[in-house]
């Protein structure tokens, strides 16, 4: 290092002369650390210089990367048929698919930054905002139905709204979903009149058997009333009529028709076509089916039973149960007959399980062969000769569909068991 160059730059530093002795060992090792501290510098400067180019450009392929996912995901999502929105924590809209947009008739653009107080009539903005309110507040997803217009025409949506959290836990928002099952509904509602028709189809199918129930029931009242009407005849040609004989003949006669018209009164409930939802005590139904099947029970020596250890109610529609019961008690019968079983026995067991009440319908005949106890619960399925193939089928319809319960089948060591899983009544 020059002498006098480093004695002038301390000069004009410092503004005084320092007298510097360049051969010093100490300064000799002092020069030699600074070259060598520079030469690092120069070489870590350097390093420093790549990492950042290598930084910079794997920034630049992983923004790339991100703006290809982003249009990805935008293109998928106006790809989907359903509306599509996003929410900040408060309720803005930070973004949409087309369906969306188009439901609105505006741009995405012209959504993001609006609440439902821009974008709706104030009485629904201020519905949508308790709901949201909530959702955000409790962290629960919400999912209702509802009649909207949209384009001039009464659609029926299905509208599902979820809270945003981000990967440390916290609710950054919220996304909500809107499909269109018009079409669906429209086809669930077919589906429900149909089956109503075929239930009333089925009534009409069984009625034939009540009425015959109806008329075995009649015949020995019906014969009870001749002999009475021919004895006062009797005994009137041969002026052996007293008052006392008329009033007990007529007595006798008057609780015959009472007993008759309490029959009636049994059977007509089976064709009453309301359907009103209820609760309704199981037991009492239980017998109102028995009382109608009671002369074939009796007839062919059928043992029958109800076991049932308490007060049980069953939610749900009580003629429509009506007719599944009878539906099932009339089909242990005939397999009891036409198996020829030497004790018959019919029992109905009632149990409590949690929210449900279990009736178990259970005969001793020798029980549905297996290849085909798959099968009877299908429409139109029959092993009888006159049989339409619908009572087991629409069994299953008014147990699962209409009174959101649970028919089974199985068989036994003993023979037949018909499961039937329903949900438990308020007053139980």
């Amino acid at each position: 290092m020059n002498n006098k160059l480093l004695q002038s730059q301390l000069q004009e530093i410092y503004g005084k002369d320092f007298k510097i002795d360049t051969q010093d060992e100490k300064f000799q090792n002092l020069l030699r650390l600074i070259d060598q501290s520079y030469t690092h510098y120069e070489k870590e400067e350097n390093v420093l210089e790549k990492r950042l180019k290598e930084n910079a450009k794997q920034l630049k392929e992983t923004n790339e990367l991100l703006r290809k996912q982003q249009e990805l995901l935008k293109s998928v999502e106006n790809s989907i048929e359903d509306a599509i929105f996003y929410k900040d924590l408060q309720q803005r809209y930070i973004g949409c698919n087309k369906k969306f947009a188009n439901f609105l008739g505006c741009s995405e653009a012209e959504i993001i930054g609006k609440t439902d107080y821009d974008l709706f009539d104030k009485n629904m903005a201020l519905k949508y905002r308790k709901t949201n309110d909530m959702i955000l507040k409790k962290r629960k997803k919400v999912v209702y139905k509802k009649w909207i217009e949209y384009q001039g025409e009464k659609i029926y949506v299905v509208i599902s709204k979820t809270p945003l959290i981000n990967n440390n836990g916290e609710v950054i928002g919220m996304v909500g979903i809107s499909r269109d099952i018009t079409h669906e509904y429209q086809l669930q509602k077919d589906v429900e009149h149909k089956n109503i028709m075929l239930i009333q189809q089925n009534k009409l199918v069984s009625m034939g058997e009540v009425i015959a129930n109806i008329a075995h029931q009649w015949r020995q009242p019906l014969n009870i009333l001749g002999l009475i009407i021919q004895k006062i005849g009797i005994a009137y040609k041969q002026n052996l009529l007293s008052p006392q004989e008329i009033d007990e003949n007529i007595d006798e006669a008057m609780m015959i028709m009472q007993e008759m018209s309490e029959t009636i009164d049994d059977f007509r409930t089976f064709f009453h076509p309301n359907r009103v939802l209820k609760d309704f005590d199981v037991h009492e139904s239980i017998l109102k089916s028995y009382t109608i099947i009671k002369p074939l029970i009796i007839t062919h020596n059928i043992t029958f039973k109800i076991k049932i250890d308490g007060k049980y109610s069953i939610h749900g529609y009580q003629n429509e149960f009506f007719q599944v019961m009878l539906n099932l008690l009339n089909n242990a019968i005939e397999a009891l007959i036409a198996d020829k079983i030497a004790s018959p026995k019919i029992t109905i067991v009632v149990s409590e399980k949690e929210e449900h009440i279990i009736i178990n319908i259970c005969d001793n005949a020798n029980g549905i062969d297996k290849n085909i106890i798959e099968k009877i619960f299908n429409p139109y399925f029959t092993t009888k000769n006159s049989g339409t193939g619908l009572g087991l089928y629409m069994s299953k319809i008014i147990i699962e569909e209409h009174m959101k319960g649970k028919i089974d089948v199985h068989n036994s060591a003993f023979g037949t068991t018909f499961t039937l899983k329903l949900r438990k009544g308020c007053s139980h």
